[in-house]
């Protein structure tokens, strides 16, 4: 058993587990209790903008362990089966994708810090907090992510 290898998947975990679990309990928790003028919104949204600010080091844990975990995956074989090239081709997009939209988050969540805005009240059917179609795209790509690295994980070659 290589320590190393352990160690290193252990954290591509332990990332993918807060990064899900924190978008998970935005989604699911936090977004669908919140309405106009509920004094828990400022603090929900609060809680929202630092969980952005660990988004982005989870991503590069996630890209980098996941690169080693690759190594360590085809470590001995020549080849690898077109399938599993194919699907983690696909993971690899998906992972684009998701940093490709804290990025866009990022930059809308800037532009709403600019001080010359007004406080403008938000409608009862506005998304509940900011960025959260972001939020809900980003939990359906991380789930089939997960998906995909279970079935990467079962590949026999």
């Amino acid at each position: 058993m290589n320590f190393f290898a352990v160690l290193n998947h252990w954290l591509h975990l332990i990332s993918v587990v807060i990064w899900i679990g924190g978008t998970a309990f935005q989604v699911f928790v936090a977004a669908p209790f919140l309405k106009t003028g509920d004094p828990s919104y400022t603090f929900l949204k609060n809680v929202s903008k630092r969980f952005r600010h660990i988004v982005g080091p989870l991503l590069l844990v996630l890209v980098v362990t996941g690169g080693i975990n690759f190594g360590f995956r085809r470590a001995g074989y020549d080849i690898l089966p077109p399938g599993y090239i194919s699907a983690l081709g696909v993971k690899v997009f998906l992972v684009a994708i998701i940093a490709s939209l804290y990025f866009f988050d990022l930059i809308r969540a800037r532009q709403e810090e600019e001080p010359q805005q007004k406080f403008q009240p938000r409608s009862e059917e506005g998304p509940a907090l900011p960025g959260f179609a972001y939020t809900r795209l980003t939990l359906i790509i991380g789930l089939v992510i997960i998906f995909l690295a279970s079935m990467l994980r079962q590949w026999k070659f």
